[in-house]
């Protein structure tokens, strides 16, 4: 995120809210536990929203601190999230909108969708993929700023952008895909209006050779983008 008066401002207002909420959600023996885990993420606004999310909602009705946020799946800039208590594990389901619980570590992931999403055939199979807590990776500080990770589409370094991330390179005249003309100089046409006409660009893509994701190709300056979606114009 971009360090200027008004994003160190949001900040500011997002830590002092989970401040406010923390003493209601927390018991007094836990007060400077939770305090000092939310004061490690304080330059993160994707953490703190993940943190103000689980103190305003209060899984099962608990009285916890929160100590630890870990990823158990991400894809595209989704999340799957195990946020955890000293006793308990929390599935949350986050993008750059929204996000929701899930139920906890016990029952596992029952939602078809999501576990399609993340490429599980069934709860079973996703169960044996993540048999234990201890394994999830600890999500870090800002991690979300790891160059290795596109900024837009969330793909690795070397793995290909989701189709109409801003940060792809065209391979036709190496500008950003998203802005150059490329697109409709390839298809005769000068906008994209519909799903026949991406498919179409997408194939075009394809035989041309995509160019994947190198943390070169990230812009200078990144902000959190305000929606998930990002569509041809």
């Amino acid at each position: 995120m971009l360090h200027t008066k008004k994003a160190k401002e949001v900040l500011r207002r997002l830590q002092e809210e989970v401040e406010i909420l923390i003493p209601y959600a927390v018991p007094g023996e836990d007060l400077e536990v939770a305090l000092e885990f939310l004061r490690t993420f304080k330059d993160d606004q994707f953490a703190l929203g993940v943190i103000k999310d689980f103190y305003s909602i209060l899984p099962e009705a608990r009285e916890e601190a929160l100590v630890k946020i870990s990823v158990v799946e991400e894809k595209e800039r989704v999340f799957l999230l195990l946020l955890s208590t000293s006793r308990h594990h929390h599935f949350y389901l986050i993008n750059d909108e929204e996000g929701v619980f899930l139920g906890e570590w016990e029952q596992g992931i029952l939602d078809e969708h999501v576990l399609a999403f993340f490429e599980y055939r069934n709860a079973e199979s996703f169960r044996e993929a993540n048999s234990s807590v201890a394994a999830c990776r600890e999500y870090r500080p800002l991690e979300r700023m790891n160059e290795e990770i596109c900024p837009s589409c969330g793909v690795k370094a070397g793995g290909l952008h989701t189709l109409g991330c801003p940060v792809e390179v065209c391979p036709w005249c190496s500008g950003q895909l998203n802005y150059c003309n490329c697109r409709f100089e390839q298809l005769g046409v000068e906008e994209l209006n519909d799903e026949k006409e991406l498919m179409e660009l997408a194939e075009k893509l394809e035989r041309k050779g995509r160019v994947p994701y190198a943390k070169e190709q990230r812009p200078a300056f990144i902000a959190e983008p305000e929606t998930k979606e990002v569509i041809f114009k």
